[in-house]
């Protein structure tokens, strides 16, 4: 009899404790980001379906939790896709549930009573992190990101199939299944205009002539020859500033009178360039060597070249010992390349390779009888940024040259040992610096296309009728 008792009782509390078994779900700590869903009573569900059909849809970011909250105490918690889904009960009228994967499950709710709650539950991708970084790598587009399950949506506009492909890159981080509704939009594009003074000074010319150098303040600076004493320079300070010359804020304006045959060059921050005065073409110290204006797209290349080309020939070997001669054509002359891009603050990035060239014949060499010359090159590479309309300038490139000169008297210097006494050699040393002046500036495209109205007559024009009716009484004698 006690036997029996101890068997019934084992029996009861092996029920007992694997009905509480199984009202449990698996348990899971909760992530720091939660939601919260607005208490709502337990209705009874006729069949899941139903319940669905009610409508108590649920969305959830992947590796996000909330809370569901209910009136009664919960008695089972059902999930139809643990793989999506995971559920932890907190408190007896309390749960929380977690999205493990992108994908739909449904939850069901019991309570003590037996009524029940189903909801819909919608894990989706967490694209919040695939909004920054298209906001970095493309400020400049409109492009939306939306996550639904699995799936990545990309909707808006791009200027360029690069940015597009950027985009998708970058969704495909974070979901195999993207869908592309993006449109290309061209934006409208502004354009580069370059204007270029490539000049040659003669530094020993120059020299010659005893430049006088001076600077007035911080921003204007000129040249004149030492003949003459240096230009007057008048400053007017404005009424907002102090007595004191480096008082904060105040502003100055110079007012310098330059007159053309004293005054070499004046170059001021107000000006785009400097003004080369006639005096210096005079002497033969400044030669201009080309003045391109060039306009280009933003982020286009755009070159420039003045000169020509001459032929090189290159040896190559052929079967048999013989060689063979062909013919190449080198470039020279005044090159120019150069790719602007213009920022969103209104600033120009300026990307500039300026070359001067010219044969070089003191140097050539001679192979199977032809003649090769060499090339004296002169290049620079800089990138600076500028704002509309500002110049800069690129100059220190120098070239050295060294002129033997023989003159002699006709006949009678030719005479040995005599004959030296009728000649005379002088040796002559040059250097001529190249200085490049580039002035950028931006040009928007018309954006009016209609063509201007057409002057009108003052005198209305004359009607075939009444032209023959003046051109007969004329005529009559």
């Amino acid at each position: 009899m006690k036997n029996l008792r101890r068997a019934i009782m084992l029996f009861g509390y092996t029920a007992t404790t694997l009905a509480c078994a199984a009202a449990q779900t698996f348990v899971r700590a909760i992530p720091a980001q939660a939601s919260r869903v607005a208490t709502a009573p337990l209705a009874v569900a006729g069949s899941m379906s139903r319940a669905e059909a009610v409508g108590n849809p649920l969305h959830l970011l992947v590796g996000r939790s909330m809370f569901v909250n209910t009136k009664a105490r919960l008695r089972r918690i059902y999930v139809s896709n643990p793989a999506v889904l995971d559920s932890f009960t907190a408190s007896p009228t309390q749960i929380v549930i977690t999205a493990k994967t992108a994908g739909i499950s449904s939850l069901v709710l019991w309570n003590e009573t037996g009524e029940s709650q189903a909801y819909l539950v919608s894990a989706d991708v967490d694209v919040d992190g695939l909004r920054k970084s298209l906001k970095e790598a493309l400020p400049y587009e409109s492009i939306r990101a939306e996550g639904n399950e699995d799936q990545v949506s990309l909707a808006g506009t791009v200027s360029d199939t690069a940015a597009a492909d950027t985009a998708l890159k970058l969704a495909a981080l974070y979901s195999k299944n993207v869908a592309d509704s993006l449109v290309l939009a061209p934006q409208h594009a502004k354009q580069v205009r370059l204007k270029v003074r490539i000049v040659e000074i003669d530094r020993s010319k120059a020299d010659q002539a005893g430049f006088n150098f001076f600077s007035v303040g911080k921003n204007t600076s000129n040249f004149t020859t030492g003949q003459f004493p240096a230009v007057t320079t008048n400053q007017n300070q404005s009424s907002s500033s102090s007595s004191s010359s480096s008082s904060a804020g105040s502003t100055a304006a110079s007012l310098l009178a330059l007159s053309d045959p004293l005054n070499l060059l004046f170059y001021n921050s107000s000006l785009n360039v400097g003004a080369v005065v006639k005096d210096l073409e005079n002497k033969q110290i400044l030669q201009i060597l080309a003045e391109p204006t060039i306009t280009t797209v933003s982020g286009q290349k755009a070159s420039f070249l003045s000169g020509g080309e001459f032929p090189f020939p290159v040896i190559q070997g052929g079967t048999g010992g013989f060689t063979s001669v062909t013919i190449q054509f080198r470039p020279y002359g005044v090159k120019l390349d150069f790719t602007p891009v213009v920022t969103p603050e209104g600033t120009i990035q300026l990307k500039v390779t300026p070359e001067v060239s010219a044969l070089d014949y003191s140097n050539a060499v001679t192979i199977s009888g032809y003649t090769i010359p060499a090339l004296s090159t002169r290049r620079a590479d800089t990138q600076v940024e500028l704002k509309d309309g500002q110049s800069f300038a690129i100059s220190g490139l120098l070239d050295h040259r060294t002129t033997d000169l023989l003159s002699k008297t006709p006949g009678i210097g030719d005479i040995p040992v005599l004959g030296t006494l009728f000649k005379s050699k002088s040796i002559n040393h040059s250097v001529v610096e190249l200085v490049v002046i580039v002035t950028p500036s931006i040009v928007d495209p018309l954006t009016d296309s209609t063509s201007p109205a057409e002057p009108h007559l003052a005198i209305p024009t004359m009607t075939p009728q009444a032209f023959d009716k003046t051109v007969s009484k004329r005529v009559q004698p």
